[in-house]
């Protein structure tokens, strides 16, 4: 339920949004990326969170033509969850808009859930209870595609919520109850699972009763294995394509990419085809390690032209120090694709 005053705010946030693509500066960004960012704003009535869409990519223009705007769908999808019992955000407002029939904006407000105060949770106790909450969600029908510890929340009375929903379907109960969707269920958990091993988490799977006897145990730990090799390859190849961190532009001569963040301040090096190896794998140690990219922006000559490829590198940089770089970066990629 909204008040009259809270209609009044959430009017003029949705005015500002469709006019510039932002939210006020009243609220606080809390994340920010190209296709959707979350913020977080205070209503006459309370706290609040509001996600936010633009669409300003073609491909996601074209995958919501006929499809719901993500704010309805994951509206629908939190009051199936509400429905069955389950904690999860409440819905205070929900605002779309089409242009052309293409989708143009889109805007969710959430009513924010006390937190637990901030402490470093057991992590066997904690993947058993989203275990446990995740059982409760197929068992309503529910699949949630997008199951990692970001999504659940510990609130301050103790319970345990889920969140992000945009991701999940009704799907009907003996479908969400099947082995197959159950398993899957069971890989996402523990997909990027800190704190435990393979081994650990799948045993806490096992007391969950989400995976079964040791047939299913080695099918979700060859599966995990498969998943998780797809989501770091997906990741890695976010460097050629237009994303939260990189964009790309066409040249007469071939094809840019760049970190969006990259400092103007640089020269063009030519490393021939060991370029791309390079741009690649610098983005596999960034990911796994953590490591500072020097790379910050790759090129691609056309094949007509003679082809070759180089990277942009700052102004001070020597040629030994890239060269440095160009042979950690490819062992890297090289890590990637034994694993």
């Amino acid at each position: 339920m909204t008040t009259a005053a809270d209609a009044a705010v959430l009017d003029r946030w949705w005015r500002a949004f469709v006019a510039t693509g932002h939210l006020p500066a009243e609220l606080q960004l809390v994340q920010g990326r190209l296709v959707r960012s979350v913020y977080q704003g205070e209503l006459p009535s309370g706290s609040v969170h509001v996600k936010v869409m633009t669409f300003p990519r073609a491909k996601d223009r074209l995958r919501y033509v006929v499809r719901a705007l993500p704010a309805e769908h994951e509206a629908n999808m939190l009051a199936a969850v509400a429905a069955a019992g389950l904690l999860c955000p409440q819905v205070v407002a929900v605002r779309t808009a089409r242009r052309l029939g293409l989708p143009f904006r889109s805007m969710l407000v959430l009513r924010t859930l006390a937190a637990a105060k901030q402490t470093a949770p057991e992590p066997v106790a904690r993947l058993r209870a989203e275990a446990l909450l995740t059982k409760r969600l197929l068992a309503a029908g529910i699949e949630h595609r997008d199951l990692h510890s970001g999504n659940f929340l510990r609130c301050a009375d103790g319970q345990l919520a889920v969140l992000d929903l945009q991701s999940a379907n009704v799907v009907g109960a003996a479908r969400a109850s099947s082995t197959e969707v159950r398993l899957a269920a069971a890989a996402r958990l523990v997909r990027e699972r800190e704190g435990l091993t393979d081994a650990d988490a799948l045993a806490v799977l096992r007391s969950a009763a989400l995976v079964l006897d040791d047939r299913e145990q080695e099918h979700v730990r060859r599966r995990l294995l498969a998943e998780r090799q797809r989501f770091w390859r997906t990741r890695m190849f976010r460097c050629l394509t237009e994303s939260t961190e990189f964009t790309w532009r066409w040249r007469w001569s071939g094809r840019e990419y760049r970190w969006r963040a990259a400092a103007a301040d640089g020269r063009w090096w030519w490393g021939g085809r060991v370029a791309r190896a390079a741009w690649l794998g610098q983005r596999v140690l960034q990911l796994a390690d953590g490591r500072t990219p020097l790379f910050s922006g790759y090129f691609q000559k056309w094949w007509w032209l003679g082809g070759g490829a180089a990277m942009y590198v700052p102004n001070q940089c020597s040629d030994e120090r890239i060269e440095q770089e160009v042979r950690a970066a490819v062992a890297g990629l090289s890590r990637l694709v034994r694993s």
